[in-house]
């Protein structure tokens, strides 16, 4: 995983960077341990807040070099009590690709994806829309929505409040592009390679005069998830012309997406914390 915790605040999560852990834990006991031979690094989980331990903080112990951190499997001093029950319910537990076939056991995980959703659905957008490059349409963002629920995206295990811009992305379909506004690289490969399609001057993809034979969607593909050789989770957009005739297909642009799971977690939740106080007090 690529993210960490302390015990002064367990649930919050943090990028996990070498900066990042010296800062938080200054290097000391608790969390970093010399047992005489070895220095041992450890921290929290913090979707389930067992111990995790440091692979490559100081000295590479794997070909990739990699900083992540794993479930240590066990108690550490000082650090906290392993919780067998809530490491197997631990999204962060050995993390799946989003077109794995597990459902959660969970209805009551099942039911926060979709609530978080319901409640935060423009946190979800924001964070696909900076990562794409593109801002989405009203009728884009309800197809999506259509297809998630089809596919019943919020029963399986590999989505996660940590990874929820993506996961839900994922899950859907190919999706018409018309009427988007894209970034500068998004622009040329529409106006290098479509046939039917351009980008105007304000940025918005339109159809060029003339027949109407091909339609331009985009669709998300190709999920890798973080681990020692990489440490982001990494998921496709794909742009595509179709031939509405024949569907043959142009790829238009196609662009790698990594996301930080902890920013996007620890902003949903505090923009829930603020939406519960809203409706406390008012």
């Amino acid at each position: 995983m690529n993210v960490f915790s302390i015990k002064t605040n367990p649930k919050s999560a943090i990028t996990l960077t070498q900066k990042n852990y010296n800062e938080k834990t200054r290097r000391s006991a608790p969390y970093v341990v010399n047992d005489g031979t070895t220095i041992h690094s450890y921290a929290l989980c913090p979707a389930c807040q067992n111990p995790v331990t440091l692979v490559n903080r100081n000295v590479a112990s794997t070909d990739s070099r990699v900083l992540y951190a794993k479930h240590s499997g066990r108690s550490v001093p000082g650090v906290a009590d392993h919780d067998q029950a809530a490491y197997k319910d631990c999204p962060l537990h050995n993390p799946e690709r989003f077109d794995s076939k597990t459902l959660r056991e969970s209805v009551a995980r099942n039911d926060e994806i979709l609530n978080a959703l319901r409640n935060h659905l423009h946190l979800v957008v924001n964070v696909l829309e900076k990562a794409t490059g593109m801002k989405f349409t009203d009728a884009l963002v309800a197809g999506l929505l259509e297809d998630f629920k089809s596919n019943s995206g919020h029963k399986y295990r590999a989505v996660t409040l940590y990874n929820l811009p993506f996961g839900f992305a994922y899950m859907t379909e190919g999706r018409d592009a018309w009427g988007c506004r894209v970034s500068e690289d998004i622009a040329a490969g529409i106006n290098a390679n479509s046939t039917e399609f351009e980008v105007d001057k304000y940025m918005f993809v339109k159809r060029k005069e003339g027949v109407k034979l091909r339609r331009i969607n985009l669709y998300f593909d190709n999920h890798r998830v973080g681990n020692e050789d990489c440490g982001s989770d990494l998921v496709d957009l794909v742009v595509v012309e179709i031939d509405t005739a024949t569907d043959v297909s142009t790829v238009l642009h196609e662009k790698t997406l990594s996301f930080d799971s902890g920013l996007f977690f620890n902003t949903y939740h505090r923009s829930e914390r603020l939406r519960l106080l809203a409706q406390k007090h008012l």
